[in-house]
């Protein structure tokens, strides 16, 4: 009797059990569903999200190069400015100071030799004028020289035949290294064929110049250039005269393509057509090439090599003595080259060599060229600081030999059109 009434409850047990199991059972096959449609909605939303971004950089973009298409800008805030940008009351404002300490067997006091010295500080200001328009300067303070302007121009785009102008003081598109700032260039000093020919900075003028990009066969991208610059080079340079009201014709075609995923070549052609002396007369013509080559190696390895050449045709190529009459020969096509390869072995180090020759202007003697050798470390703190180290050996003139190294901190904070790279 007793395991007849075990056997029925047991029975009653299973009866209720087995409901409970399938309804939970049924339970967990809902709650998986509703997570297989919440997880494909969230998918849908995130691409759907991933499309309105790429709308929004894709307007972006058009809007960066259109200034045409922004809208005017709304009642109390700078001409040009969108709407919400903190630069729509203020001009951007930056600075990049540039220290170097030398050790060098130079005897001469001068270019901060035997110490520590500030050799460039550039205050940099910029902003839109208008919706067609932007105006940037570069006031620069040196221990070597008094305080003075390296860039002050108006950069106008939008114009027929989409041509993009610039007109005031700026760097023209001459070559590569005379053309851009110091902070940019990669060793402490400038090649001696750039030292030499255009000045120990680079080349900046004051002038008005046109420029276009188009894309070409073969998937390069070209850039012509011309403008008309004031005379004169920067400081120590020999190329041209020092007279500034004697104009000096400029112009230059870079082409650009992209080999492959990770590497590209830059090729470019330069003319310039000046004036070596306060006459009428345009007696020099300088031709340019350079070439550049970039090559992503790995996600934090790269490496550049970039090379230019500079030759000259000079119509006077002689002087007479005013007291003796003795009359002195030149050379009539002087050149200069440099070579460079740097390779950035870690994502913060790079290390790298350079050569240098230049054939001096105007410079009778049994030796009448520089050249030099130059090995340099470099060590990219962030992209607002960089730390180099840069040992040179020079042979000047007939018998002058120097050896330095030099260590140079490059800092910069504020907003600056240029990276330090």
């Amino acid at each position: 009797m007793r395991s007849s009434i075990w056997i029925m409850v047991l029975i009653c047990a299973l009866c209720v059990a087995a409901p409970a199991s399938v309804r939970a059972e049924t339970s967990n096959d809902e709650v998986v569903a509703e997570l297989r449609e919440m997880r494909k909605a969230l998918k849908q939303q995130n691409e759907l999200i991933q499309k309105q971004q790429a709308k929004i950089e894709e307007l972006e973009r058009k809007v960066a190069t259109s200034p045409m298409a922004q809208p005017p800008a709304p009642t109390g805030t700078r001409p040009g400015a969108l709407p919400g940008q903190i630069g729509s009351l203020l001009p951007e404002i930056g600075a990049v100071g540039d220290i170097v300490a030398t050790s060098s067997e130079d005897d001469n006091d001068t270019d901060g030799n035997d110490r520590v010295a500030v050799r460039h500080v550039e205050l940099v200001l910029g902003s839109n004028v208008d919706p067609y328009s932007r105006f940037d300067a570069s006031l620069t303070y040196s221990d070597f020289e008094a305080a003075g302007v390296e860039e002050a121009y108006l950069t106008r785009w939008g114009l027929p035949g989409d041509l993009t102008a610039r007109f005031g003081r700026f760097f023209p598109k001459v070559g590569k290294q005379a053309s851009i700032h110091r902070d940019s260039v990669p060793t402490v000093d400038e090649p001696l064929v750039i030292r030499r020919y255009f000045g120990s900075e680079g080349y900046f003028r004051t002038g008005a110049d046109l420029t276009r990009i188009f894309e070409g066969p073969a998937g390069w991208v070209f850039q012509p250039s011309l403008g008309v610059l004031e005379g004169g080079t920067g400081e120590g340079g020999t190329v041209f005269g020092s007279t500034r009201r004697r104009p000096t014709a400029y112009s230059h075609l870079k082409a650009y393509k992209d080999l492959s995923d990770s590497s590209s070549f830059e090729l470019g052609a330069t003319h310039l057509v000046g004036s070596k002396d306060a006459d009428p007369q345009f007696e020099v013509n300088v031709f340019g090439v350079d070439a550049t080559y970039l090559n992503n190696l790995t996600p934090t390895s790269k490496l550049l090599l970039q090379s230019e050449v500079f030759a000259q045709h000079r119509r006077e190529n002689f002087t007479v003595n005013d007291t003796t009459g003795e009359e002195t020969r030149f050379d009539r096509h002087p050149w200069g080259a440099y070579a460079l390869a740097e390779y950035r072995f870690a994502p913060q180090w790079a290390v790298g060599a350079r050569a240098d020759h230049v054939k001096l202007v105007d410079t009778a003697g049994p030796r009448q060229y520089d050249q030099g050798l130059s090995a340099f470390l470099t060590f990219y703190q962030s992209e607002w600081a960089r730390w180099r180290l840069q040992f040179r050996h020079e042979e000047r003139g007939p018998r002058e030999t120097d050896d330095s190294v030099m260590l140079q901190g490059t800092f910069a904070i504020g907003t600056h059109k240029h990276k330090i790279q």
